[in-house]
């Protein structure tokens, strides 16, 4: 079968034989690096660089090296140099840079709901998350915190639970008329849960500065870290003074 698209082909390279691409616009923080380092650490390096063969620079993947640079103790002599699975191209200059700006800004955003339901069942550290994310996320990571997300799942599919019960108990005790409308009713509920969950997706409000110094006075004010992109309304309402 003739295949419709083309593929990067993966080949196992040295360290030496990849540049990184002096132009690259992105930045990579230590803490970033070291995050890598330990997810490598913990599962091995699962691949994600990608290479241009022509140029020898990296497109993609240039925190993946840092870190392993790191590992590897690599300094770019010989003795230290070590073999780099890749996603080998053939790009032109132009390509190249393009595709290393797509491969960034290209990446999915996360479903905010399941995310928040996701999270306190893993390691969100192992996950690349900060507590940044969590305040985004309106996520307060401790047990109780996690328990009742998990309750509020529980409970969103109870009805499903019920329904499945009531179909059990009415086989032999209702008539069939009356099987019919307890079956409708149980329906009927879940609906009603279902609009009400999808109302509250909605319980959100994005407030403008004129300026970064501006947004920054308003977060220290409220003592929220200035770099939070969302903070939770509750905790604003409690600072704030009621207006009857």
């Amino acid at each position: 079968m003739t295949k419709k698209i083309k593929e990067s082909e993966t080949v196992i390279v040295k360290r030496s034989q990849i540049k990184e691409a002096p132009y690259n616009p992105k930045h990579h923080s230590k803490e970033q690096v070291d995050q890598i380092k330990r997810n490598f650490k913990k599962v091995g390096f699962l691949g994600g660089i990608i290479w241009n063969e022509r140029s020898s620079n990296c497109v993609d993947g240039h925190k993946r090296l840092q870190a392993m640079d790191i590992i590897y103790k690599y300094d770019g002599t010989p003795d230290s140099d070590y073999d780099v699975k890749v996603e080998k191209t053939d790009l032109d200059e132009k390509t190249e840079i393009e595709q290393n700006i797509f491969q960034t800004k290209s990446r999915t955003d996360f479903d905010d709901e399941l995310l928040r339901i996701l999270v306190p069942d893993i390691d969100y550290t192992a996950a690349g998350l900060t507590d940044y994310d969590l305040e985004y996320l309106g996520v307060d990571f401790n047990a109780d915190t996690a328990n009742e997300v998990l309750q509020d799942v529980e409970d969103f599919y109870q009805p499903v639970k019920d329904q499945k019960e009531i179909e059990k108990a009415v086989k032999q005790e209702l008539t069939d008329d009356e099987k019919i409308q307890q079956v409708k009713d149980v329906k009927k509920n879940i609906e009603e849960r279902s609009i009400e969950k999808v109302q509250n997706m909605d319980a959100y409000v994005t407030l403008s500065f004129d300026t970064g110094k501006a947004k920054e006075a308003f977060m220290m004010r409220f003592d929220f870290d200035p770099e939070l992109k969302m903070i939770k309304g509750e905790r604003l309402s409690e600072m704030v003074e009621r207006i009857d």
